[in-house]
């Protein structure tokens, strides 16, 4: 065997491994309800409920008190802001670990409430008092970070694209 067919055979090698670690990665994703720790989200966050997608794309809502997700969302370069009037949201997994089976859609007795279920299952508010930050890149995607303090729960949303 020449040296050149060698090296091509090496090349060519390398580049099979790397389509098959980007194949398993894809296929393998990751998701979870009610789960105590994910290592990309705050030591501090509990009861996470997140899916970490194969495409680029993670999303999280958890339990946190309030000074230690600020601290961490100060630590990672995405300071919160106080909402003054404006309404903001935020994406959240529940519709894609429903087409999981994950959670369970509820049987609601009319359109007009499944609707806004739908709605609500879609998108966390928030509202003045409450916690955001977000940046968009040139591609649409970017960080989405919401924070209810009423209800002490954080939401998390990271999209590639």
């Amino acid at each position: 065997m020449s040296r050149s067919m060698k090296r091509r055979t090496i090349v060519i090698l390398i580049a099979l491994v790397i389509l098959v670690t980007m194949a398993w990665h894809r296929i393998k994703g990751g998701s979870g309800v009610g789960v105590d720790s994910v290592s990309w989200l705050p030591a501090e966050a509990r009861n996470i409920t997140y899916i970490d997608q194969y495409l680029g794309c993670r999303i999280a809502e958890f339990d946190i008190p309030r000074e230690p997700f600020e601290a961490w969302c100060r630590r990672i370069d995405k300071p919160l802001r106080e909402l003054a009037g404006e309404s903001k949201t935020v994406f959240r997994c529940l519709p894609w670990l429903g087409n999981r089976g994950a959670v369970l859609a509820p049987n609601e007795p009319n359109e007009t409430e499944r609707s806004q279920w739908e709605v609500n299952r879609m998108y966390a508010f928030f509202y003045r008092g409450d916690l955001f930050y977000e940046k968009r890149h040139s591609n649409g995607g970017g960080y989405t970070l919401g924070y209810d303090v009423e209800k002490q729960r954080a939401y998390y949303f990271y999209s590639h694209h």
